[in-house]
């Protein structure tokens, strides 16, 4: 299956995704009330200094806004994969020219390109209300979207490698929880990292939970090339090895699959 097979799949997906739209703004009212709360909340602790960390409020709501979009705009691809193994439908790949982890990897990313629109849309709707427009936004936000794309990567890499540990647990959910609770905190999904003790953050900014929220939100706010160019580097380094782990894991579920007469 050649690369523009894969980009079919994820363009099937995005026309798919297209059609429900609609509903998609309507469930981001949950990414309206959360920003409404931050919003709140950092008008009272940057009463009295304009930064803090080198953020100022504009920057650390408009930074809120762009790390909800790869966490909360993924498409939930460990769903179908565990329900294909414990089905054992996925047996049936064996016949199939495709690459798995390709395949699913082009169908999450269609679908959460869409899911990520409507939340780009009210991101910028409801940080320009409530602390106006961030400087530098249209000279960001086209590279930036690439990063917010590269997280978008990352995350569903790793809901394939969870999908793909129900080949040896019977529900991989839980370590879904983990890994969700690990960007949620190192990845800095609410805060920038930086807010964080100096040992800490420093230790959270190389993990790849980072490069999936933190990263990317900090370099739109703070728009500078070289961190740009040292963002996409280090999702290109994280996305192979999660590629790699991913499919070794899928080779390994399938010899055990075989081995056992599935």
């Amino acid at each position: 299956m050649r690369a523009m097979s894969y980009a079919m799949v994820g363009g099937i997906a995005v026309r798919h995704q297209f059609q429900y739209l609609g509903n998609i703004f309507f469930k981001n009212i949950f990414l309206v009330i959360v920003l409404f709360i931050f919003a709140s909340i950092w008008r009272v602790v940057f009463a009295g200094q304009a930064v803090i960390a080198g953020f100022t409020m504009v920057q650390t709501l408009w930074y809120l806004s762009f790390t909800e979009i790869p966490e909360m705009g993924k498409s939930r691809m460990m769903t179908p994969i565990q329900e294909e193994i414990k089905s054992g439908s996925i047996a049936y790949t064996l016949i199939r020219p495709y690459n798995y982890v390709l395949f699913y990897l082009s169908r999450g990313l269609g679908e959460s390109l869409v899911n990520a629109f409507p939340m780009l849309i009210i991101g910028f709707g409801v940080s320009s209300l409530m602390v106006g427009l961030l400087p530098g936004y249209f000279t960001a936000i086209l590279p930036g979207l690439l990063l917010i794309s590269g997280g978008l990567m990352l995350n569903l890499l790793l809901q394939i490698i969870i999908g793909l540990l129900a080949f040896w647990m019977e529900e991989s959910t839980p370590v879904y929880w983990i890994i969700q609770k690990a960007v949620f905190i190192l990845g800095g999904l609410f805060f920038p990292i930086d807010f964080f003790p100096p040992w800490l953050a420093g230790i959270s900014k190389a993990l790849p939970f980072a490069y999936i929220t933190y990263w990317p939100a900090r370099a739109i706010v703070d728009f500078d090339f070289q961190i740009w160019i040292r963002v996409l580097g280090g999702q290109m380094m994280y996305g192979l090895l999660f590629f790699a782990g991913a499919s070794i894991l899928f080779r390994s579920g399938m010899k055990r699959l075989e081995s056992n007469g599935g």
